[in-house]
């Protein structure tokens, strides 16, 4: 594309999915904007997370993408393919990819957001709070909300993600129902339970299943403590339309990817009003900490904080994934990131070996599940 001085560049931004992972990209956004002022940026984006980015500031058009199914590595890898060539046939002047996916897991270090951050591939000067503008009609909404369950009557209001996409709990509705049943013989305590998911509340257990997931944003200025698993509803708690929430974060050691709110804190240096992570618990613990909480406030929970085990299974499965493709550059930019963050451990080197030893293994595995699964 040749252009005069005065031209606009377009610019194409391609964060795919999901909820948080997208929160996390307004960053790069709200960049492209200060790097590209006259700029005009098109993000491209899943249909079902598309309402995540309306009323952006920093996006100019949008461009729904609805036949790239998320994790169908492929397609994705047929998708960059066709942004590219655009690119070269003058329709961009820049393209810049930053879905958590193909050789961009490569630059995972721990953190989701670090690997969305890093794929910009331009250093970073703006805030990197996520960025959601609520519409009048949806402040509107949460306060009507508010107002039919008598939030304001309650001391303390808590907000539970519940029913998560990310992986990161493993919590079941009936032990979530009956840790709250518990917390709210408290008269005091009311617990709104987040989730697209509608069940039958009760005046102190209430169903928000009538809220958008923006929406969340906005009720958490009628909220006190969040019980959060590192999911969309955590991240849109830290965005600007929200109250930063207290969380007590309980979390999956085991999860593919693992993105506690601690590290991801400490590494991006983001301010925060208390956070307690389980990692090992039962409902008598759980319901332990936050009557502490509710109590004594969430100083004087510190005790049932848990660091999270220093593992590297995801590693070893972004390595297995990057060999599907013969993606021997990008297993090494990974292995210089998680050395750089981690040092040269020697759980990480098991990881990368592991990876290829079992490689062969597990992809006849993979490809003799998938043909069984054809002739079903």
């Amino acid at each position: 594309m040749n252009n005069s001085p005065g031209d606009i560049k377009k610019i194409l931004l391609v964060q795919l999915y999901s909820n948080g992972d997208c929160l996390y990209a307004t960053a790069v956004a709200r960049q492209i904007k200060n790097d590209y002022p006259e700029c005009q940026l098109t993000w491209a984006i899943a249909g079902f997370c598309k309402d995540i980015i309306a009323h952006n500031p920093h996006v100019d058009a949008v461009r729904i993408v609805n036949d790239v199914p998320k994790n169908h590595v492929a397609a994705f890898r047929k998708f960059k393919e066709t942004v590219l060539a655009e690119k070269a046939q003058g329709l961009w002047n820049e393209v810049f990819i930053t879905s958590n996916a193909d050789t961009n897991l490569a630059l995972y270090d721990g953190t989701i957001r670090g690997m969305i951050l890093r794929a910009y591939q331009r250093p970073l000067t703006v805030s990197l709070q996520p960025e959601l503008i609520l519409s009048e009609a949806e402040k509107n909404n949460v306060e009507q909300f508010a107002a039919r369950h008598d939030l304001a009557s309650f001391k303390h209001v808590l907000l539970w993600e519940y029913a998560p996409q990310s992986g990161q709990t493993d919590l079941s509705f009936e032990l979530v129902m009956n840790i709250s049943k518990r917390i709210t013989e408290d008269e005091t305590v009311c617990i709104i339970l987040s989730s697209a998911n509608p069940f039958i509340g009760s005046k102190r257990i209430i169903d928000a299943s009538s809220l958008s997931i923006r929406e969340n944003a906005g009720i958490t200025h009628h909220c006190t403590l969040l019980i959060g698993c590192s999911s969309g509803i955590t991240w849109l708690t830290t965005s600007t339309a929200a109250k930063f929430l207290p969380m007590l974060q309980l979390l999956n050691a085991d999860a593919a990817f693992i993105n506690t709110p601690s590290t991801d804190f400490n590494r991006f240096d983001i301010r925060h009003n208390g956070l307690v992570e389980m990692f090992n618990y039962d409902k008598q613990k759980i319901i332990e900490c936050i009557t502490v909480i509710i109590n004594e406030g969430i100083e004087k929970a510190a005790s049932f904080h848990q660091h999270a085990p220093l593992q590297f299974k995801t590693t070893k499965k972004i390595v297995y994934n990057l060999l599907v493709y013969r993606e021997f550059t990008a297993i090494k930019r990974h292995y210089a990131i998680m050395k750089e963050q981690f040092g040269l451990r020697p759980a990480l080197l098991s990881a990368f070996y592991g990876a290829f030893i079992t490689f062969p293994f597990k992809l006849a595995n993979n490809l003799i599940s998938k043909r069984l699964l054809k002739k079903k």
